[in-house]
């Protein structure tokens, strides 16, 4: 999306390697075996050994399989970006599945100031859009190396070529660019739905996206060029997780802000949202009983997320409709606080024309309640909810979100906060576990969730904040004291503090502040002199090339 300035569409990929043979062709590492050997570039792995090879390779730096599953002959659904030329490999093969996350990620690096959509940077910027690799964006010229542009770089879609004599490219990203061009050419541009068109749209967190924001160019700028190329991409991924994570759960304590006052927090009220950290992860049954019960309550929070974001619907297909409030709709490009608090005023009855719509709304409730009781008398329980004496729009969405039903809801934000922590993953900050409960004499098995801080995670954690965010980005004095503010004031992880709702001993606090302490020691990046917390510091293990 940097680099063309719109959305992927459909590509070459599964056409040059999917199984044609099946209807809903899919492509596995055999598939692409079958036609990567038939190459000249790949003389030499004509036989069972040499193909298990180089499927293996494939299969641990290039791409990965469906619910990261082992083996060849499962569903390719994933390439990973070691090189520019990955993003030729329209992976997974339907757009909509990416959930406009990417396009969320480019306009909040961007922070394009105005306009409905993402235009080709006019001023310079880190993260310039419709550019090539010579520098005028961070991501293009780091992973695009030995790229050239020999046409139109804007439009034409086979424009970019690799330089065959570059020599500073890894086998794991050599393996990626020959795949890439196997399919000759960048995916078109996106034609269903919205269009192309990337939309100028920020996260209403705005401490959040800040953070995420800073974090990603700093981490980029400092050590793209430092770290080996594999371990990069899975710090990368991890400041993605914790980025995106501390957006979902900020925005949603927003609106949890929003529903009791009708108005979003300011710039400095905003916070995220507190987590209880189990730093054994899942080592020690006390810490991870605590973790887990932390996670939970969010847990049950976020069940009435459906029911707040189908009021905020409900209000403005009403307000659309109306010709005199239309006119009053400030824009939501790309901030759209304004806006939500429009529809916070209506919703609290305090605009002028809220009550019109109200009343409307009021006799909608009784109009399908009256409808339903006709019908035989089905759904009595949702005849007695809209003839309650509520807010019709409390009445209304929740009727909507019963009859739309749970698992069409609620288990698609729990899929989507999944999939943020990059739970049960060795760079991610979850772990979940099966766990039984008999009720009324049956047994009830259901999923526990505590958030952890794996490895990788630390290692990013304590990389990105050894440097200032300053313009050189310096290196920064981090002492053992400073990451622990860090965690809870920035991310909200709780380590060595009971969080809000929350009664913890000191005991289990301090417990849990040692185990990560020496989890630091054994990663090799805290050292100290003596017991004083002050002289406990963090230190690098990637010696930054301009400083060596």
């Amino acid at each position: 999306m940097f680099r063309w300035g719109h959305r992927r569409g459909k590509g070459k990929f599964i056409e040059t390697y999917g199984n044609h043979q099946d209807k809903n062709a899919i492509a596995t590492i055999n598939g692409i075996l079958s036609i990567l050997c038939n190459k000249q570039e790949f003389e030499g792995f004509n036989n069972d050994a040499t193909k298990a090879i180089l499927g293996d390779m494939l299969l641990s730096s290039c791409l990965e399989n469906k619910n990261h599953l082992p083996g060849r002959d499962e569903k390719v659904q994933r390439a990973f970006p070691t090189h520019y030329l990955a993003s030729w490999i329209d992976l997974p093969d339907d757009v909509v599945n990416l959930r406009f996350v990417p396009e969320m990620l480019v306009a909040l690096l961007l922070h394009q100031e105005e306009g409905e959509c993402i235009q080709r940077s006019l001023r310079k910027n880190y993260f310039g859009v419709g550019c090539g690799f010579d520098g005028e964006n961070i991501l293009l010229s780091l992973f695009g190396n030995g790229m050239v542009i020999a046409g139109d770089k804007k439009s034409d879609l086979q424009s970019d070529h690799f330089n065959e004599n570059h020599l500073s490219v890894g086998i794991d990203q050599l393996l990626t660019i020959r795949l890439a061009q196997g399919c000759g050419e960048a995916p078109y541009k996106a034609r269903s739905g919205t269009g192309g068109e990337i939309k100028n749209r920020w996260p209403i967190a705005i401490q959040a996206m800040d953070a995420l924001k800073e974090d990603f160019n700093v981490f980029v700028q400092i050590y793209g060029t430092t770290i080996s190329r594999q371990s990069f991409l899975q710090m990368l991924e991890s400041c993605l997780s914790l980025g995106l994570s501390n957006i979902y759960f900020s925005t949603f304590n927003m609106l949890t802000v929003w529903k009791k006052t009708g108005k979003l927090p300011t710039h400095d009220e905003q916070c995220s949202w507190p987590f209880f950290v189990d730093c054994s992860t899942g080592n020690d049954k006390e810490l991870r009983m605590l973790a887990e019960q932390s996670m939970s309550q969010l847990i049950r929070q976020l069940k009435r997320l459906p029911n707040i974001l189908m009021s905020m619907g409900i209000i403005e297909t009403k307000i659309r409709k109306d010709r005199q409030l239309r006119e009053l709709i400030p824009s939501v490009t790309p901030d759209s606080t304004e806006f939500i608090n429009l529809l916070g005023s209506m919703y609290k009855n305090i605009h002028s024309g809220s009550e019109p719509l109200l009343k409307d709304l009021e006799e909608t409730c009784f109009g399908i309640a009256d409808a339903l009781e006709e019908n035989d008398g089905i759904e009595p329980d949702l005849q007695e909810l809209l003839r309650s004496s509520d807010n019709p729009i409390d009445r209304l969405a929740e009727s909507l979100c019963k009859l739309m039903g749970e698992k069409n809801l609620f288990y698609k934000h729990i899929t989507a906060v999944n999939s943020m922590l990059l739970i049960d993953m060795p760079n991610g900050m979850a772990q979940k576990r099966k766990i039984s409960r008999k009720t009324a004499g049956k047994t009830i098995s259901s999923d526990a969730r505590s958030i952890v801080l794996t490895n990788t995670m630390l290692d990013y954690i304590v990389h990105r904040h050894l440097r200032k965010a300053a313009k050189r980005k310096r290196q920064n004095t981090l002492t053992f004291i400073d990451l622990l503010h860090i965690l809870r004031d920035r991310y909200g992880l709780y380590v060595d503090e009971s969080p809000p709702g929350m009664q913890i001993s000191a005991e289990t606090l301090l417990r849990n502040k040692r185990i990560l302490e020496r989890r630091l020691r054994d990663l090799g990046v805290l050292v100290g002199v003596n017991d004083a917390e002050t002289m406990k510091r963090l230190c690098p293990r990637f010696r930054i090339i301009d400083e060596a």
